[in-house]
């Protein structure tokens, strides 16, 4: 009888769970959705102009100069600081960064930050002390709500920060040491890029007031909720941090008195394209634009940690990238540490290669990219947060800037091209092309069967990676 008892609440449990994931995922499921507003609206002039903008830019691609920027103009704030971030993770870096704003704060500078509180990584320590304090406000978004299943799996994927209406910094990286290298760091290293935009004349309009609206946008959500906890004792953590902060100041290769303006490169326009910030399945708005950007391209240089695409989804890729020169650089199995994601696309690299597309993967077992950058036709950039991958393109909130700069294109593209140097080219035949100056990484047996095997066994699940 008892034996019985137990099988029937076995029984009931799993279909209760099955119940459970299908609202998940439900809601995610089927095909991508792109308006007739959103369609009407795009015009590839929108991307472009004769004239030069009041915007400049800087390429942040090294990861210690990124956070040598950042702490920067965390200390230069005068008025205001908004971020946004998926993850801030726990180590030196990051603690350097949160005594950066809490002496910020101390000094009359209003700060508003919102991560994303599902899936990310940000340690309550840093949380509640930053909440703790008067002029700095934390939100969350989209948290973990047992009996509203069908948010979960939408995600805050937007990493900037803006500084006073006139300097700010977007791009794929998250906070965390894997992203900053500090000296000593052991690990593997997370190659990012971001771009850091400084607007001459705040007073004209430009892409840092638009991303401003957009985080407006979303601190007002309803799926966005204000951190009310509050360390037990803050004066002695935020003493700490500060401390921290004030060591790193003393530091000789501080940045406090770069000149922007001589190290940044002019730029014609400079335009954002985000997803909605909603936290159902969403509107394909970021994707549609760069396909649409694609579709009036001739040669494409992509970078992303991988691509992932359900079949319909290829086939609009193919469908769009045909008869253009289009370049990969992604990651390869040795240097990917993400298993769901890049498994789907290792188990379907072949029909990816069947569109044309020229890939080349990054051979190494100490760091591994995850930048998102699309170049095109040698002028137009598109940095931000965007994966090619189903997430970006339904699920997550996503942001790109896209840069009309010839001198900026080139900035990028010899950063991408330095490292396609470490990569090999994936061949017709699957298999990678023989280069003299560059070994394929290492690969244990172990590890190509987990990520082959996950591949297989998650085919169906595409739509969520």
């Amino acid at each position: 009888m008892k034996s019985r008892y137990i099988k029937t609440g076995m029984l009931i449990f799993a279909l209760c769970f099955v119940k459970y994931a299908l609202i998940v995922l439900s809601p995610y499921t089927g095909d991508v959705y792109v308006s007739e507003k959103t369609r009407i609206a795009f015009s590839i002039e929108n991307f472009y102009s004769q004239h030069e903008s009041t915007e400049r830019v800087m390429l942040l691609e090294d990861p210690w100069d990124s956070f040598l920027h950042r702490v920067n103009l965390i200390s230069k704030a005068k008025e205001r600081i908004l971020i946004a971030s998926f993850a801030i993770h726990e180590g030196e870096t990051s603690d350097i960064i949160v005594g950066a704003l809490l002496s910020a704060a101390d000094r009359g500078v209003d700060i508003t930050i919102i991560v994303n509180a599902i899936g990310g990584a940000v340690p309550s320590r840093y949380m509640n002390v930053l909440s703790g304090h008067d002029n700095i406000v934390v939100y969350r978004f989209n948290r973990f709500e047992f009996f509203r299943p069908q948010f979960i799996n939408a995600a805050l994927h937007d990493k900037y920060m803006i500084v006073d209406d006139n300097l700010m910094i977007l791009g794929g990286r998250n906070m965390g040491d894997k992203y900053y290298e500090p000296e000593g760091f052991v690990g593997r290293l997370s190659l990012d890029r971001e771009v850091l935009v400084y607007n001459t004349n705040p007073d004209i309009n430009g892409s840092i007031v638009e991303v401003t609206y957009y985080f407006n946008s979303k601190v007002t959500s309803e799926r966005v909720f204000l951190n009310r906890r509050v360390s037990r004792n803050i004066a002695e953590q935020k003493n700490y941090y500060i401390n921290l902060y004030m060591k790193y100041r003393t530091n000789p290769i501080s940045l406090y008195n770069f000149d922007y303006y001589a190290n940044t490169t002019r730029t014609n326009r400079i335009t954002l394209i985000t997803n909605p910030i909603d936290t159902a399945k969403k509107e394909s708005v970021v994707a549609y634009n760069l396909m649409m950007i694609a579709r009036n391209s001739d040669v494409i240089v992509a970078q992303s940690p991988y691509i992932v695409l359900t079949n319909r989804n290829l086939n609009f890729f193919y469908e769009t990238i045909r008869g253009r020169d289009v370049t990969l650089s992604t990651n390869s199995l040795a240097s990917t540490p993400n298993l769901p994601a890049f498994s789907a696309y290792y188990v379907n690299r072949r029909n990816i290669l069947d569109t044309g597309i020229t890939i080349y993967e990054f051979q190494s077992i100490e760091a591994s990219l995850h930048s998102k950058t699309y170049l095109f036709d040698g002028r137009l950039t598109a940095i931000g947060s965007f994966n090619l991958n189903e997430r970006s393109i339904r699920s997550d909130t996503e942001s790109m800037l896209i840069i009309d700069s010839e001198e900026f294109h080139d900035i990028v593209l010899e950063a991408i091209e330095a490292q396609i140097a470490q990569s090999l080219r994936v061949g017709h035949d699957n298999r990678y092309e023989i280069n003299s100056e560059v070994e394929a990484a290492p690969v244990s047996l172990g590890k190509r069967i987990l990520y082959t095997s996950a591949g297989h066994l998650l085919r169906g699940f595409r739509f969520m990676f």
